[in-house]
């Protein structure tokens, strides 16, 4: 399943939508649904927020499928290349703003990677597995 949004938190609802029907297409018996979707969701919130800066009108693509027993889902921005290594998980003792989006998507997830893409538009792909 692929699709795309704009980077309008409004979108946010069909990100959640789409992940959910993907799950059902899919059989996915993994990690939980509502789990799925929060990663998701956290994730895209952090590339309108960060990567784009709150403009509410730059593309987000979704890539989703079902390899072996994995679900992965692949988001791709062509927004601000974030340095992969200030990317970092908040304990949970530790509640202010900021970090908790990525100890929940680390904690879900199985594995988790930030790719810089290097072509002509630039931008991050993050790829989750679940």
């Amino acid at each position: 399943m692929k699709f795309e949004i704009l980077s309008d938190p409004k979108n946010l609802k069909t990100v959640r939508s789409n992940i959910k029907e993907a799950i059902s297409n899919f059989n996915f018996k993994g990690v939980d649904e509502f789990n799925i979707i929060l990663s998701v969701d956290e994730a895209v919130q952090n590339v309108i927020r960060y990567a784009y800066s709150l403009d509410k009108t730059k593309k987000i693509l979704f890539d989703i499928k079902l390899q072996e027993k994995d679900l992965i889902i692949k988001i791709r921005d062509f927004g601000k290349q974030v340095d992969l290594s200030v990317i970092k998980s908040r304990d949970l003792e530790d509640v202010k703003p900021g970090g908790l989006g990525v100890h929940f998507i680390k904690s879900i997830c199985k594995s988790v990677d930030y790719k810089h893409i290097m072509d002509e538009f630039g931008g991050t792909e993050l790829t989750l597995v679940f």
